[in-house]
């Protein structure tokens, strides 16, 4: 049996992930019955490039197997405003 190529082991793994998420609300009452949240969100506040797929792919005229082809999204901010009543 004769095994062609170089691809090395675990060549179709993805790097790990850091999800560093964070979340701040405040609730503003305006009597008895009505209140305020103010929400301030923020998605991957370090900005770190996240790989969510790696190829896996190898053929006889060219190798990218474990180079990265999709990422997460860069930092978001969402601010939100909830009446309750």
């Amino acid at each position: 049996m004769q095994l062609d190529g170089n691809l090395g082991r675990n060549a179709g793994t993805q790097p790990w992930t850091l999800f560093d998420d964070i979340r701040v609300s405040k609730r503003v009452y305006f009597g008895e019955r009505f209140n305020m949240d103010l929400i301030a969100d923020v998605f991957n506040i370090a900005n770190r490039y996240n790989v969510s797929a790696v190829s896996p792919l190898c053929s006889s005229s060219f190798c990218n197997a474990g180079e990265a082809t999709a990422a997460y999204d860069p930092r978001q901010f969402q601010f939100a405003i909830k009446l309750n009543w």
